[in-house]
């Protein structure tokens, strides 16, 4: 009922998908394969192949002229991406939104140039599908990773730019581009550190690696670059006496190529620990330090500095005098080379130096100085901001341009190629059509899973249920069987026949062991049930040898081995034939048992000449009346349970063997052999 339930739903479904696609099917035709091909190859005219030219021209004369007319070459561009975008030119396209990148990262638009260096890495990568152009796009994309990466780590992207330094990375390995490898190893460490949480581990394995390459290629700028992120790496784990190591490492590899930035990188490092830890005189001694070597090198800006920070140092150990001379000395070189920043901050702490000390008027002109200084680092700020904001509204016009051609291209292919976007649309809506049928299916589909996975459940538990009610009924069966044979044992016993007693026992014994190895099986071949049978026929003969004779026979046709049957199922018949039937009668009776084969069922009958039924219930006891027979009542409960789980039935039928004097029962027991045979089960 649930399979056929299940094929209709499906059957309606697949209904009321057809017939949207074949109407939409029918008014549609979708250009095929060839003709797409013939449509891009009518593209490369001679007209269309000087508009490429055209356009390659104008993004060539750009990057020529950036540097010195930035807009001008911004609106090369323009003009390039215009014939691109219009005409659908893929490779120019890329060309141009990757020069326009360059161009915003050289501006520090880095949003602008991460945008469009993402959209040249899409058109790129749809160009890699093409095997003729697989090439040239992938050594485009392996010129701007870095730089995308780049770009999203300025702008704070750092998880984007981890993914284009990663994808770089491999491509530089695998070229056996050592540089790009070092360069990428140290973006890569920089960014971890700039995670949050900051992944340290990550950052020292890609400084590491960028040493190790440094160091077996002997390149000593790099080293000392490297040993300088390692020693902020060290700080950053405030492992301080480490990061001096390094920075110390990496100064001392400055000063054998005399790269005074690296020297003085070190210097300020190192300076800048001692101050966060307050170690005022650690800090004098490596500014003075570093004074020394900035004086034998003439750098007056580093000199300047320091002195500067000497300063500070002394005012903290309210050394006034050695601090105002260390001011002084900043100044008098600040002034030299025309270094505002230093002259102004020098005169602003000299100022607070001499009212310190009480030099009021030397306090006062020092300060007047200070607001000239200030004034003038004013307007040179202005002016840098006026040409930041003349970049920024150059910027702001090209990307509008930019946008407005965007918008133009699609109004441009609807008037265009019309009749090209109405079947774009229309396969749009078969496309939407297909998902909502889809997502119909799918929903019907799960439902119908659900509804089944629920009912196999709720049957599973009936099944385990059910199972479980079986099993109690057939360990109700061993005690009470167990408890009749245990009266015949006691039988022997009270008439002192001792013999009689122990071989009935030995044979009880092994009929106990039979039953209980069977008792946990739901089902037993026929040829272990007619040994248990035997068995308790014998024993139960041998109790009332006086009361009956028995006969019990197997038809030989049947193959008792592969038949399976529910243990104990007929034993307690036999058992009320003997014990209701035959032990009442008065001169000797007989029990006859018969197993044969019917067509594709096994007949069990258990046929007594006993005093019937009606005469037995005469002679029980009103206890005997209210309690029916244990065996029966489980036989009848386990046989429904049987039926159910199964999904077969076992014909029993009960009637007197005579009519006339209601005397002798039958009882036949018909089992279908295609329920329990071992295929079956």
């Amino acid at each position: 009922m649930y399979k056929k339930l299940t094929y209709s739903l499906l059957a309606v479904v697949l209904l009321l998908i057809a017939q949207p696609l074949l109407a939409q099917s029918s008014k549609i035709s979708i250009p095929n394969t060839t003709q797409k091909q013939q449509q891009k190859k009518s593209k490369f005219s001679r007209s269309s192949f000087n508009k490429v030219s055209e356009a390659d021209l104008k993004l060539n004369e750009a990057e020529k002229i950036f540097d010195t007319e930035p807009e001008k070459a911004l609106d090369l561009v323009h003009d390039a991406l215009l014939i691109a975008i219009k005409d659908d030119y893929d490779q120019t396209e890329a060309k141009a939104y990757q020069i326009l990148g360059r161009f915003n990262f050289d501006l520090n638009e880095y949003n602008l140039s991460y945008r469009n260096y993402k959209k040249a890495i899409a058109i790129y990568d749809k160009m890699k599908l093409v095997s003729n152009l697989n090439y040239f796009a992938t050594n485009q994309l392996y010129k701007i990773y870095y730089n995308t990466g780049k770009s999203a780590e300025l702008i704070g992207n750092i998880e984007s730019a981890i993914k284009y330094y990663n994808t770089n990375l491999k491509e530089t390995i695998k070229r056996k581009d050592v540089n790009a490898t070092v360069k990428t190893h140290i973006a890569l460490g920089d960014c971890y550190l700039k995670l949050e949480p900051k992944e340290l581990k990550g950052a020292q394995v890609n400084y590491n690696k960028a040493l190790t390459i440094e160091k077996n290629r002997t390149n000593k700028k790099g080293i000392v670059l490297v040993n300088q992120k390692l020693g902020q790496l060290e700080n950053e784990k405030n492992n301080t006496e480490k990061a001096i190591e390094y920075f110390r490492s990496s100064q001392s590899t400055a000063i054998q190529i005399n790269d005074d930035e690296g020297v003085n990188n070190a210097f300020n490092d190192i300076s800048e620990i001692h101050q966060t830890q307050n170690n005022i005189d650690d800090g004098i001694e490596i500014n003075q330090e570093a004074l020394e070597y900035n004086n034998k090198r003439d750098n007056k800006t580093e000199s300047a500095n320091n002195n500067f920070n000497l300063a500070n140092l002394y005012l903290q150990q309210n050394k006034d005098d050695q601090a105002i001379e260390q001011l002084q000395n900043s100044i008098q070189i600040a002034d030299e080379t025309g270094d505002l920043y230093n002259l102004s901050r020098a005169t602003q702490v000299l100022s607070e130096a001499y009212d310190k000390t009480g030099l009021s008027e030397e306090a006062m002109k020092k300060y007047k100085e200070y607001l000239v200084f200030e004034d003038s680092l004013y307007q040179l700020k202005n002016n840098q901001l006026l040409v930041q904001n003349k970049k920024g509204e150059m910027l702001e016009n090209a990307q509008n341009k930019l946008s407005l051609l965007e918008k133009d291209k699609q109004l441009s292919e609807k008037t265009i190629e019309l009749l090209r976007q109405e079947k774009i649309i229309n396969q749009e809506a078969i496309t939407n059509q297909k998902i909502i049928t889809y997502s119909l299916i799918l929903g019907i589909i799960i439902l119908l899973i659900t509804s089944y996975l629920v009912y196999r459940s709720n049957k599973a538990k009936n099944k385990a249920n059910q199972l479980l009610v079986l099993k109690s009924l057939r360990a109700q069966m061993n005690p009470h069987f167990i408890f009749n044979a245990l009266n015949s044992v006691n039988s022997f016993i009270s008439k002192n026949d001792e013999r009689a007693a122990n071989r009935y026992l030995a044979d009880f014994s092994q009929l106990m062991r039979d039953v209980m190895e069977n008792s946990q099986e739901e089902f037993i071949s026929l040829t272990k049930e007619i040994d248990i049978l035997a068995m308790y026929i014998k024993l139960e003969n041998h109790r009332f040898k006086d009361k009956f004779d028995y006969s019990f026979n197997v038809e030989e046709s049947i193959n008792t081995e592969d038949f399976l049957i529910p243990p104990m199922l007929i034993q307690p018949y036999i058992e009320n034939a003997v014990w209701h039937g035959l032990r009442y009668k008065k001169e000797k009776g007989f029990l006859k048992v018969n197993i044969k084969k019917e067509e594709k069922s096994i007949i069990v009958s258990i046929e007594d000449d006993g005093i019937g039924r009606k005469k037995s219930q005469e002679l029980k006891t009103e206890n005997q009346k209210i309690m029916k027979s244990t065996g029966i009542k489980n036989i009848d409960s386990r046989l429904k349970i049987i039926a159910d789980i199964y999904k077969t039935k076992l014909n029993v039928a009960i009637e007197d063997a005579d009519l006339a004097n209601q005397s002798g029962t039958i009882v036949t027991v018909k089992i279908h052999q295609e329920n329990f045979s071992k295929t079956e089960l």
